[in-house]
C-alpha cells in the first residue's frame, strides 16, 4: 500500500455500504449498554456512526471517535439528517480523552494497531461504575475466513501486528481487560446476496485495504482469481436453500458481544 495510510484505506472502499449491513450489531451493542436519557457514551471507532446514532436516539449524550475523517463526515451528515446532537472526534485510541458512563465499540477498537493501548484507553475513559461494550468478529467466524482468503493476495501484516479477530476471543479480552469482570455471548450478522459472485463483488468493493492493493493485484492478473476464491467461500458457507436453481446466498458472520465492568 505504497503511499496509503491506515486511515485512508478505510476511505478507499465503499465501507458505508458495509456499515449499513452492520447496523443490527450496533443496535444490539447499544441495547446491551443499558442507556438512560442523559447517559454519556463514547463510541470508539465509530465509523459512519451506527452505534453513536442509535445511542443518541435513546437520549444519550454521545461522542463518536474515529481516525478516518471521511467516515466521520458521513456520520455527522447522518446525525444532522436526524437532528441528533452528537460530538464527533477525529482521533484514534491514542487520542481518546474524557469520562463517560458507557464506552462502546462495534467492530472498531479491534482494528487498533496496539490492542492493549486501545483497551487501556477504553478503561481510562469509562467512569467508575460504568460499562464497556465491545462487538468483535470471532476468529472462527465468516469474517475471519474471508480475511484469510484475502490474505493470500495482500502484503503480510506489519511485524508484531495482532489479528483483529483476537478481540472476538473471550480469553483474550480477559487478558486485555484484567482484572475487570467480563461477560460475553456470541451473536451473528446476516448477509444476503442474490448469488455468490455478487457477494464476492460486494466484499471486494467495500474493503478499503483491498481496493488499495487492487492496481497491483490486477497488474499481476489475479483479481479474477480473488473473486472466484471469495465466491467459493460464500458457496461453502451458504445457509440458504440447497435447491439446484436457487443461487441465493445467506451467510451469518459471528461476533463476540462482551460487556466489561470496570472494578
Amino acid at each position: 500500500m505504497s503511499g496509503t495510510t491506515a486511515e485512508s484505506t478505510w476511505a478507499l472502499g465503499d465501507y458505508p455500504e458495509m456499515a449499513r449491513r452492520l447496523r443490527p450489531a450496533a443496535d444490539t451493542a447499544v441495547a446491551t449498554a443499558a442507556l438512560e436519557p442523559g447517559t454519556t457514551l463514547l463510541d470508539v471507532g465509530c465509523g459512519t456512526g451506527n452505534a453513536a446514532l442509535a445511542a443518541a436516539r435513546l437520549g444519550a449524550t454521545v461522542t463518536g471517535a474515529d481516525p478516518t475523517a471521511r467516515l466521520l463526515s458521513l456520520a455527522a451528515e447522518r446525525a444532522r439528517g436526524e437532528r441528533l446532537p452528537i460530538t464527533w472526534l477525529h482521533a484514534d485510541t491514542t487520542g481518546l480523552t474524557g469520562a463517560f458512563d458507557r464506552v462502546v465499540s462495534v467492530f472498531g477498537a479491534m482494528y487498533a494497531p496496539d490492542h492493549r493501548q486501545a483497551a487501556d484507553a477504553m478503561l481510562r475513559c469509562c467512569t467508575p461504575g460504568g460499562r464497556i461494550v465491545s462487538a468483535a468478529w470471532t476468529p472462527d467466524g465468516f469474517m475471519a475466513a474471508a480475511n484469510r482468503v484475502l490474505a493470500a493476495y495482500l502484503p503480510p501484516p506489519p511485524p508484531g501486528a495482532r489479528p483483529p479477530s483476537e478481540w472476538g476471543e473471550l480469553a483474550y479480552l480477559q487478558d486485555l481487560f484484567a482484572p475487570h469482570h467480563i461477560t460475553a455471548t456470541t451473536r451473528g450478522v446476516p448477509f444476503h446476496f442474490p448469488s455468490a459472485l455478487e457477494a464476492a463483488e460486494f466484499w471486494t468493493r467495500t474493503a478499503g485495504h483491498l481496493q488499495a492493493e487492487r492496481p497491483r493485484i490486477e497488474a499481476q492478473g489475479t483479481w479474477t482469481a480473488l473473486h472466484h476464491d471469495l465466491a467459493a467461500l460464500f458457496t461453502e458457507h451458504n445457509q440458504a436453500s440447497s435447491e439446484p436453481d436457487d443461487t441465493t446466498v445467506l451467510i451469518t458472520s459471528e461476533y463476540l458481544l462482551a460487556t466489561i465492568t470496570p472494578a
